[in-house]
């Protein structure tokens, strides 16, 4: 099992299987230009990916976002959260 963690004190973070599918909720505790930012690119990540339907991208209100992604897409989203810096580790359980 894959375990990851990030600042409690800025984000909440949930992840749930929804079918064949893994959903992500970010939602920040307090504006924040850097996790907006971050947000953003992983945004462009996935849009710039060949694969279009990997991982769809929803803003709510009150800077909270989803991702819907599928099975397969699920480490290299993980990683792209790490690499923009709005997980802090990652690792293996």
């Amino acid at each position: 099992m894959l375990h990851y963690e990030y600042d409690q004190e800025l984000l909440n973070i949930e992840e749930q299987q929804s079918g064949q599918d893994v959903e992500f909720w970010l939602r920040m505790k307090r504006p924040d230009a850097g996790v907006e930012k971050a947000v953003k690119q992983v945004r462009a990540h996935f849009d710039q990916d060949d694969m279009t339907l990997d991982v769809l991208f929803y803003a709510h209100p009150q800077e909270a976002y989803q991702w819907i992604m599928r099975q397969d897409a699920y480490m290299e989203f993980v990683m792209c959260l790490f690499k923009h810096r709005l997980f802090t580790s990652i690792r293996w359980n």
